[in-house]
């Protein structure tokens, strides 16, 4: 119960009630993400949104989350989409042939190998794709090249968010019903999870690369609270 000074544990600034907030905003978030992804051509700019917002969250920055995600949508689509579409053939051709292999069609093991080692490259890239297209003034091309090279550079953690997108899925073909936490969390959640893990890598990240190009280093608590979206074009002269 509130203590009635305002900074009490159920007040409306209390601890409870920023969870609270947290939770809400993560599922309408989720909700969000599922129904812009439905025409598949336009997941790449929902979940460029998704990041976005999640990101602000992390700071405690998130306001209305139901207009931003729109605003950001709208904003990252002409980027986010040709990126997205130029992933999603890959992810197709990849998946066709895993599930190829999955029905016992005879290939050689050489072949079997260097697909399995090809998606796993797809999957560094793609937990870093969207993050990046929400942070950066880019292009579709250069965000590729921007997400694996923080890929490998954070590549441990990279493992961890590999692990933790896959997770809700893996458990709902083995729990019943956990399809319907999927519906609500299964995306926002992991994803959130994951901004505190390359949050650190996108900012030494980015102190290298402006020492690289000689630039005056910046102060890291200003870059970490700017909201301003930051321009790579440096990073294809550095890889």
């Amino acid at each position: 119960m509130s203590r009635g000074d305002g900074g009490g544990f159920l007040s409306i600034d209390g601890p409870f009630m920023r969870v609270m907030e947290l939770v809400i905003n993560m599922l309408l978030l989720n909700l969000l993400v599922i129904l812009c992804s439905i025409p598949i051509v336009t997941a790449g700019a929902a979940f460029t949104a998704m990041s976005h917002q999640l990101f602000k969250m992390s700071k405690n920055e998130d306001g209305y989350v139901v207009r931003e995600f729109f605003k950001d949508f709208a904003s990252n689509f002409k980027v986010a989409t040709p990126t997205w579409l130029i992933m999603l053939a890959v992810g197709a051709f990849l998946g066709f042939d895993l599930y190829i292999f999955s029905e016992g069609v005879s290939f050689p093991a050489a072949f079997k190998w260097a697909i399995i080692a090809i998606a796993v490259i797809y999957l560094f890239g793609l937990v870093y794709i969207f993050p990046v297209l929400a942070r950066y003034e880019t292009t579709p091309i250069r965000a590729i090249k921007t997400a694996y090279a923080m890929s490998v550079y954070g590549f441990f953690k990279t493992i961890l968010m590999i692990a933790l997108m896959a997770a809700p899925w893996i458990a709902a073909m083995y729990i019943p019903n956990f399809i319907l936490v999927n519906l609500f969390f299964g995306i926002t959640l992991p994803a959130y999870i994951s901004v505190f893990l390359y949050r650190k890598t996108f900012k030494v990240f980015e102190k290298k690369q402006r020492e690289a190009l000689g630039l005056p280093d910046e102060d890291p608590e200003e870059t970490d609270e700017s909201d301003e979206k930051e321009d790579n074009s440096g990073v294809d002269d550095n890889k």
